[in-house]
C-alpha cells in the first residue's frame, strides 16, 4: 500500500491527502517536543501484530481490528513499545526466544513488542467470561434474557482469577519495563480489557502520566448497576487512577462523569469536565477516533480493489445498498435485514432494481451465541430471497469473510450505506464509506453510534430498534435528489477531512503532555504544519448548504 508521501504524487494534492500529511507532521512535532525524553508505551490486549507459522518459518502479519489500525497511527511519529497478551502459544514462544522483547515492522516503522503471558484459563476468563460476555454486551445496551451476566461462584472466580489477574499482569509488566527510566513514563491503556491497569499503575508510578481510552460505548449509570458493587467500584476508581480518560463522544464524557456522582459520590466540575479524587483532578475528554484517508484511498485504487470492484458492477442491480459490519449483535445487521424485507413490501416498485449486499467477517464464532446469531442471520437472508426474489433478481448477498479488499470495493460503488448499529463506540465504516464512494452516497446512521456526533447532519439518521423508520430511511435515500445527496457527502467528507486519525493521537498526547503544564485543561489547540495548496480545517469549522 502507498503511504502518505506517495499518496500526494499528483498536484495539487488530493484535499483529503493534504489533510492526513498535516496533520500526521503536527503529531510527530508534539511527539518531539512534549515527551522531553519520556518513554511511551501502549497497551492493549491485542498487539500490532499476528505471528504464524509459513513453511516451517515464522512470518508476521498486522494484526486485526480497528483498534491497533488506530494506534499504529503514532508508530513513526513518536518512539514507541508496546504491550498486548500473547494470544498464541506462537506469540508466547516467540516472546520467551527473544527475552520478552520482539522488534516488528509496522507501516514502515519499527518498534519493540513484548507480550504478558497468562495461562490459557486466566485469559479464557478475561477474555471469554468478563470481557466479553459482561462488559462488551453491558456497554452496547445488549440485554437479551440468555446475555444478562449471573454473579454466580463462576462468574466471580473468572472476575478475581481471570480479569483482575491479567489486569495485574499486565500492570506488572509495565512497571517492569519502566521502573528504571530516569523520567516517569508516559502509559497510554487502550479499551475495556483493561480497565484495573490505570490505577495499578498509579500506586508504582505516582508521577506517571497515565491515559485510558475506551474504544467502546459507555452507558449511563444505570447500566453499570448490572455488575455487584465492589465490581463497578473497582472498575471506576482503577480508572480514575488516570490523568486523562478519554471517550469517543460527549455523551459518553457526561455519561462516565454522572456515574462517578451516581455510583462514586465523588465531586464532579462539570464544565471543567474534571473528577476530583482526592488531592488529583482526572480530565474526563472526547477525541473522536478516525481513519486515515491517505492510505484509504490509496488501498481503494489498487489493482487488487479494482478488479473486485469490476466484479461487482457486472453484477449489481440499477442501486445498491451495503452494510459492512462483523456479525456481532451490536451491529444490529438481522434487524436491517428485517427493514429491507418491510422496504420491499411497501415500494414493491424497487423490486428488481435494489439489492442489499452484505460484507459480513465472522464474529467470536467459538462462542454458541455469535454462532447461532450467524445461522439465524443466513436464515433470515434466505427466507428474504425465497420469498421475494425474482428470476434475475436475488435481494440480498452475502459474503460472510474478511475481505477487506472486498469491502472497500463495495465501499466505493454503494447507493445507500447502513450503519444501524444498537450501539458503537465511533464506527469508522461509516467514516471509510464517504472517503472513498465515487458515487455521492447516502448515509443511513444509527442515532447510538459515536459518528453520529460528526456526521449526523449529513446523514440519514434512525432508531436503531425501529424498522419502519429505517425501512422509510431506505426509501429516503433511494429517492433523494442529486443536489441533496452531493452536499451530504460533501459534508460528511469535509468532516472527516477536519478530523484524521492523526489528529485523534495528537489532541490525546496534548492534553496529557501540554495541556497540563499550560494552565490550559481540557485544550484541544490544533495548528497543522503548514502543507503547500492544503486548506487546514478546525474540526469546529460549520460545513453550511
Amino acid at each position: 500500500m502507498r503511504n502518505v508521501e506517495e499518496a500526494l504524487g499528483a498536484s495539487p494534492p488530493d484535499p483529503m491527502v493534504a489533510a492526513a500529511l498535516a496533520q500526521r507532521a503536527a503529531l510527530k512535532r508534539l511527539c518531539g517536543e512534549g515527551l522531553d525524553g519520556r518513554r511511551l508505551i501502549i497497551a492493549s490486549n491485542r498487539g500490532p501484530v499476528e505471528f504464524f507459522e509459513r513453511d516451517g518459518q515464522v512470518a508476521q502479519r498486522k494484526g486485526q481490528g480497528g483498534l491497533v489500525t488506530a494506534i499504529s497511527a503514532m508508530i513513526g511519529s513518536c518512539e514507541t513499545h508496546w504491550v498486548a497478551a500473547a494470544m498464541t502459544p506462537l506469540d508466547a514462544r516467540i516472546a520467551r526466544q527473544h527475552g520478552g522483547r520482539v522488534h516488528v515492522e509496522v507501516n514502515g516503522h519499527g518498534l519493540d513488542v513484548s507480550f504478558v503471558n497468562p495461562t490459557r484459563t486466566q485469559y479464557a476468563r478475561f477474555y471469554d467470561q468478563v470481557s466479553n460476555a459482561v462488559l462488551w454486551f453491558l456497554q452496547h445496551n445488549i440485554t437479551n434474557p440468555p446475555i444478562h451476566p449471573t454473579f454466580d461462584q463462576s462468574l466471580w472466580e473468572a472476575w478475581e482469577d481471570g480479569y483482575v489477574a491479567v489486569n495485574r499482569l499486565f500492570a506488572e509488566h509495565l512497571a517492569t519495563l519502566t521502573e528504571h527510566d530516569d523520567v516517569p513514563p508516559v502509559f497510554m491503556i487502550h479499551d475495556y480489557h483493561l480497565y484495573l491497569v490505570p490505577g495499578m499503575l498509579r500506586q508504582r508510578f505516582p508521577n506517571a502520566l497515565i491515559q485510558h481510552f475506551t474504544h467502546i460505548a459507555w452507558p449511563a449509570s444505570d447500566a453499570w448497576r448490572q455488575l455487584p458493587g465492589p465490581i463497578r467500584e473497582s472498575i471506576m476508581t482503577h480508572l480514575l487512577g488516570c490523568d486523562v480518560v478519554g471517550f469517543h463522544c460527549k455523551r459518553y464524557v457526561n455519561n462516565f462523569l454522572t456515574t462517578c456522582v451516581e455510583l462514586l459520590g465523588l465531586p464532579v466540575d462539570f464544565e471543567a469536565r474534571e473528577v476530583i479524587v482526592g488531592d488529583r483532578r482526572v480530565q474526563v475528554r472526547h477525541y473522536p477516533i478516525s481513519i486515515d484517508p491517505a492510505a484509504l484511498l490509496a488501498l481503494a485504487d489498487s489493482p487488487t480493489v479494482r478488479r473486485i470492484e469490476a466484479k461487482i458492477m457486472a453484477k449489481r442491480p440499477p442501486h445498491l445498498i451495503v452494510q459492512v459490519a462483523r456479525t456481532d449483535p451490536s451491529k444490529n445487521i438481522l434487524r436491517s435485514f428485517h427493514a429491507y424485507e418491510h422496504f420491499l413490501d411497501q415500494w414493491p416498485e424497487w423490486r428488481g432494481r435494489v439489492q442489499m449486499l452484505g460484507l459480513l467477517p465472522l464474529s467470536r464464532q467459538t462462542t454458541e451465541l455469535y454462532k447461532e446469531y450467524v445461522d439465524e442471520l443466513l436464515q433470515v437472508a434466505d427466507r428474504i430471497n425465497r420469498e421475494s426474489g425474482e428470476p434475475g433478481w436475488q435481494p440480498i448477498a452475502l459474503f460472510l469473510e474478511n475481505d477487506y479488499p472486498r469491502a472497500i470495493a463495495a465501499l466505493k460503488n454503494y447507493d445507500v450505506l447502513v450503519v444501524n448499529s444498537i450501539a458503537d463506540g465511533m464506527n469508522l465504516v461509516a467514516k471509510e464509506g464517504p472517503v472513498v464512494n465515487r458515487r455521492a452516497g447516502a448515509l443511513i446512521l444509527s442515532e447510538s453510534a459515536g459518528a453520529v456526533d460528526e456526521l449526523g447532519e449529513a446523514s440519514l439518521v434512525v432508531n436503531p430498534f425501529d424498522l419502519v423508520g429505517t425501512a422509510q430511511a431506505f426509501h429516503d435515500a433511494l429517492t433523494m435528489r442529486p443536489a441533496e445527496r452531493s452536499w451530504a457527502h460533501a459534508a460528511q467528507r469535509e468532516a472527516i477531512r477536519a478530523n484524521t486519525i492523526y489528529r485523534w493521537a495528537h489532541d490525546q498526547l496534548y492534553d496529557l503532555l501540554v495541556a497540563p503544564a499550560s494552565g490550559m485543561p481540557g485544550a484541544v489547540t490544533f495548528i497543522p504544519a503548514t502543507v503547500e495548496g492544503a486548506a487546514a480545517t478546525s474540526a469546529t469549522e460549520e460545513v453550511n448548504p
